[in-house]
């Protein structure tokens, strides 16, 4: 007994009309359609009318016309039950869609089907959304490989999701390294560039699911220098993963470094007499400012010594000037060699020079010139063929008196000084 088909001809046409994908019968002769539903022609923009005047390939695009034919063909010699891909159609007004099509033969009992049904669903704004996605992917590729800076993108794990080529060079990772997804053997390689891996490491893990902004410095064992910027990616208000940048500034620090060196010995020149290497006059006021506010602020002595060389115009006249220059280098170098950390000497003027002593009392500030009175007097100087000259210091002091005035006061030592002059020079005059 024949079984009774449970769907009738007439149910079937209202699954065909009705459905929510397009759907066709196409003949696998010449490609009409044979039938077409409502959605179809909602699809593509003609009338039912116009599709059965047609081909299938007249709305087919002709760039997807090859790859048509390809599978019609497949399913006409009976090669193949079904197929499915993608394509695009010509709408009546022009313009191009994208859908994906599923074909069968109608009667799957045939040998060499004669018609073939076709489902037909729009993906025209699935397409664009990908092809959008891969714009951007495309755009943000083309920004990380414009960069000077080595970008690496990673999630909570530390697991890298992109790294430009920047990041590789800077770090000079081989490229079968960045390929082998390898992320153990790829943050081993990093450390062992780093001056301090471990203070490194300390701050990746801190910010691995941190939503903080975070910027330092990396200093690597061979002498480079990174300014590193650390960012949160953020998604739907969850951090899942973080941004590194890495920027080269080893040259910049090396011209900061080189400019700083340049500005202290600029004020180091500006401030030191090129002859004797002791400060000059213009420092020696600004020392000893500073040098009198201590005292009355802490209550602490201060000792003042004024040294002039004794018969030096005489020398000079005698031997030249090149002669006196090396008197008065060698009695900058004595000076420098009998003073404390602390203490300070200037060339004041000509053949004058002066001495700060901090903490120091009169009586202590005596022996000190006397130490550099005796020791000067010891040095030998040739300034002609077999002869040998000595050179004397007179040397006044002073100790500072509180709140008195600066001029008072160097004019105090200054007057001692002469007075060890006019006592026969070669001496130390204190006011003790």
């Amino acid at each position: 007994m024949k079984k009774k088909s449970l769907i009738s001809n007439q149910q079937l046409q209202a699954v065909f009309e009705q459905a929510a994908v397009g759907m066709v019968i196409v003949e696998n002769a010449q490609n009409r359609f044979a039938k077409v539903n409502r959605h179809f022609c909602e699809i593509v923009g003609y009338s039912a009318e116009e599709l059965l005047q047609g081909s299938i390939h007249d709305i087919t695009h002709p760039d997807d016309l090859r790859t048509d034919i390809n599978h019609v063909e497949r399913i006409s010699a009976g090669i193949a039950r079904e197929s499915s891909w993608e394509k695009r159609y010509r709408k009546k007004d022009g313009t191009v869609i994208w859908a994906r099509v599923f074909v069968t033969p109608l009667d799957p009992s045939e040998a060499k089907p004669t018609l073939r049904l076709g489902v037909i669903e729009e993906i025209t704004e699935r397409k664009r959304a990908e092809e959008a996605l891969r714009w951007s992917e495309t755009q943000l590729q083309a920004i990380l490989e414009s960069t000077a800076d080595g970008i690496l993108a990673v999630d909570n794990k530390g697991k890298m999701i992109k790294a430009n080529r920047r990041f590789a060079d800077l770090w000079h990772i081989p490229q079968s390294l960045m390929n082998a997804g390898d992320d153990r053997a790829l943050l081993d390689f990093v450390m062992s560039q780093l001056s301090d891996p471990a203070a490194f490491l300390e701050k990746v893990q801190l910010l691995y699911a941190s939503d903080t902004v975070d910027t330092d410095t990396l200093a690597f064992k061979d002498d480079r220098v990174f300014e590193r910027s650390s960012f949160p990616m953020i998604m739907e208000g969850v951090v899942i993963g973080r941004v590194w940048s890495f920027h080269d500034i080893t040259k910049r620090r090396q011209m900061e470094e080189a400019l700083r060196e340049s500005e202290n010995r600029y004020r180091e020149l500006s401030i030191v007499d090129g002859l004797t290497q002791l400060y000059n006059s213009r420092h020696f006021y600004h020392q000893l400012k500073m040098e009198i506010d201590r005292a009355d602020r802490y209550g602490q002595p201060l000792t003042m010594l004024l040294l002039d060389l004794d018969n030096f115009k005489i020398f000079n006249d005698s031997y030249g000037h090149v002669e006196g220059d090396r008197v008065l280098s060698r009695l900058g170098r004595v000076v420098k060699g009998c003073l404390r950390q602390s203490d300070s000497a200037y060339r004041y003027g000509g053949e004058e020079f002066t001495i700060l002593l901090p903490m120091t009392t009169s009586a202590a500030g005596a022996v000190t010139a006397e130490r550099i009175r005796t020791e000067f007097k010891s040095e030998r100087f040739a300034p002609a063929p077999d002869q040998d000259v000595h050179m004397t210091v007179s040397i006044g002091l002073a100790q500072y008196k509180p709140q008195e005035d600066v001029k008072t006061f160097v004019h105090r030592v200054d007057q001692l000084m002469y007075q060890g002059k006019k006592n026969g020079k070669n001496r130390v005059c204190s006011d003790l």
